[in-house]
């Protein structure tokens, strides 16, 4: 199902939403040009879209994954009716490792987002570690998330970076095949200038709008991303 013709028939205030939030946790985000880190002000814009979203829908879902060379699940995907103050702890746990690699936090977050999952074929401990580091394996095992999402549900994707992806595949192929799948991705450059993101690369992996316009946007304060993240909160609204 192709991004325009699903975003038409979004009813914005009946139809409930998942969104996975990717963050960016490479060592570049902890430069304090936004003081006290591009982190911390990450961090405090996902807290607002938790808080708003909570406000307005507590019927929707969200969850956290952090990325760098791979990705961890901060929080699965939870309803906000009961589920703020978890989802603001989660967000502690916010240590990364060197490069980026925004495909690991795509296929995460598609494991995140329809209930059939490939998990590599191994022991049971190196399941539960797949669980929170999902790398692409040769032989694989599909099985059913217990926190799967429901099938009406509106899945949606928030990928902030302040940098480019320079470590493994390149991730069009997974962010064309979670579009084709009806997930709308929005992907948010931060930091000091353009210059230092890929841009070319986060316009080819975001959604595209019916009017044609590119779900990306590149932000260099901090005032305005807590505003952007405030407007991510908002159900997508038809045509």
């Amino acid at each position: 199902m192709k991004y325009l013709n699903y975003a038409n028939r979004i009813k914005s205030n009946r139809t409930p939403e998942t969104l996975i939030s990717l963050l960016d946790l490479s060592p570049s985000m902890d430069d304090n040009d936004w003081p006290p880190s591009r982190k911390a002000a990450a961090i405090k814009a996902n807290i607002e879209l938790i808080e708003a979203k909570a406000k307005h829908y507590p019927q929707d879902r969200v969850g956290l994954i952090g990325f760098s060379r791979r990705a961890k699940v901060l929080h699965d995907p939870i309803p906000l009716s009961n589920g703020t103050d978890s989802l603001r702890n989660a967000l502690k746990d916010t240590d990364g490792g060197l490069s980026t690699n925004f495909t690991v936090a795509l296929e995460l977050a598609e494991k995140c987002l329809f209930e059939t999952q490939t998990i590599p074929r191994s022991n049971f401990i190196s399941r539960m570690i797949a669980e929170l580091l999902y790398e692409t394996d040769e032989q694989n095992v599909t099985y059913s998330s217990p926190n799967r999402t429901p099938a009406d549900t509106v899945r949606r994707i928030v990928l902030l970076s302040d940098g480019e992806h320079n470590t493994g595949p390149c991730p069009l192929k997974v962010a064309s095949r979670l579009k084709s799948a009806g997930v709308v991705i929005d992907c948010i450059g931060i930091g000091g200038s353009p210059a230092s993101i890929d841009e070319e690369l986060l316009k080819k992996i975001a959604s595209q709008n019916p009017d044609g316009s590119i779900r990306y946007c590149f932000i260099g304060d901090q005032q305005k991303l807590l505003r952007k993240y405030q407007s991510l909160a908002r159900h997508i609204r038809p045509a």
